[in-house]
């Protein structure tokens, strides 16, 4: 009965965390270019450390429908630009791209609990190189650019990421490395699965959305940068909240 009823309580939790992401996806995020800055990640992050993979999966999905809604009605209008070049391949780019942002964060809090110990060693580590990473593609791109915008850019992603190391340290503590490792992977995979998708299949668009500048390097400047950067301080901030409510949730689940 005791196992009944915790089922229950989990598919009831699901289905509030399911409705809270619709209601914020439908209510709209922070507007950045074309696209807006979404906080419909947390819940289902949330939904994902509590409840496990396939829920986590369930609510991506979920959230992958309403945006795939939203761009086909053009209440996006990125999106509509790229439902109009291919609906098929456009929709099943909405629900990659969410049902991995809520499949791998439930994996990757599996898997840093259980190396507590060295979660927070490997999220510095795993963090700097992802910085690293992203500072030498966009340095190896800016070749032939105007060398102030060059400086200015390098500046910029200096700043950012002394930033997120810098909230990192006064925010993250051993015991909630590992959910700061399943919600940074959130925007990871939602911003990322969505920019490879574009490279691959609507470079059109991409080149009409850069107004003729390089389409990897708007990219990575204009899709990933703003978008990716704000998500990410996002996931910073309200990682003591996650934890918490997780703490909380299992209590009762």
């Amino acid at each position: 009965m005791v196992n009944t009823d915790k089922k229950v309580l989990a598919l009831v939790f699901t289905a509030i965390l399911a409705a809270l992401v619709v209601v914020l996806q439908l209510v709209g995020g922070i507007p950045v270019g074309p696209f807006s800055i979404t906080l419909t990640l947390f819940p289902i992050v949330v939904g994902a450390v509590v409840l496990g993979p396939l829920p986590g999966l369930a609510l991506g999905v979920v959230f992958g429908v309403i945006v795939s809604i939203l761009s086909l009605t053009g209440k996006d209008p990125g999106g509509f630009m790229v439902f109009q070049a291919s609906p098929v391949l456009a929709w099943i780019l909405c629900i990659l791209k969410g049902a991995l942002a809520g499949l791998m964060p439930a994996l990757a809090y599996k898997f840093f609990n259980r190396f507590r110990k060295h979660s927070l060693g490997i999220t510095y580590a795993i963090t700097g190189a992802f910085i690293f990473a992203v500072a030498f593609a966009a340095a190896k791109k800016l070749r032939g650019v105007n060398v102030w915008i060059q400086i200015l850019i390098m500046v910029l992603a200096a700043l950012a990421a002394g930033g997120i190391l810098s909230g990192m340290s006064k925010l993250l503590t051993e015991e909630n490395a590992a959910f700061y490792n399943a919600a940074v992977l959130a925007p990871i995979f939602n911003t990322g699965t969505f920019v490879v998708g574009m490279l691959l299949f609507f470079r059109e668009v991409l080149a009409a959305w850069s107004g003729g500048s390089d389409v990897l390097l708007y990219s990575l400047t204009g899709l990933v940068g703003l978008n990716f950067l704000i998500e990410f301080f996002v996931v910073i901030i309200l990682t003591p909240a996650l934890a918490a409510i997780a703490k909380f949730a299992r209590k009762r689940l």
